[in-house]
């Protein structure tokens, strides 16, 4: 039985969580590595258990939760290049790289949602990697490891991948429609 009787679901709540933690790990950043390291702990952490919840209540399919999941996830992604580039020495290149991707996903999903409103695709397995690849890298910045640009040049071929794949995705089923 499916329970979508009200608007907020407990996943929605650990994705709020993530949206308010934010602000925190941009302060963070540039002040106490140890704490912008536990407060992205705790974000990885809640955007696990949302899509986990989301799976167990069987509400994955709900088209506010999924699209509330990524747009909470683009201002994340944002906010710590953004203080990467600022604080830690993210290269503008790489930080101009994540801000056109995302606006660009951002974009795209406003174009998919409009032409098909009733569906709103998830994560892949290419996207999944993206994102670990993404916080390794993240993670290897916050702390100024030297390995730290091998790390950005993964995770940018990694967001590429994903981003191909998300475009290619999109543009099949769009194909198949017509």
């Amino acid at each position: 039985m499916k329970h979508t009787a009200s608007f907020l679901k407990l996943p929605d709540v650990f994705t709020t969580i993530r949206l308010v933690l934010i602000p925190a790990v941009f302060w963070a950043i540039p002040i106490n590595p140890y704490l912008a390291l536990l407060i992205l702990g705790v974000i990885f952490f809640t955007d696990i258990m949302d899509g986990y919840l989301a799976r167990k209540m069987r509400i994955s399919d709900r088209i506010f939760g999924k699209v509330y999941d990524h747009l909470v996830d683009k201002l994340l992604i944002l906010t710590i290049t953004y203080a990467l580039n600022v604080y830690k020495g993210l290269p503008n290149w790489a930080y101009m790289f994540f801000l056109v991707r995302e606006f660009l996903l951002i974009i795209g999903g406003v174009f998919i949602w409009l032409s098909t409103p009733a569906h709103v695709d998830g994560s892949n397995v290419l996207g999944k990697a993206a994102g670990i690849t993404f916080y390794a890298m993240v993670i290897a910045y916050i702390f100024q490891l030297p390995f730290r640009e091998y790390l950005l040049y993964l995770s940018v071929a990694m967001s590429s991948l994903a981003f191909l794949s998300y475009a290619y995705r999109e543009i099949r089923k769009l194909s198949r429609k017509q």
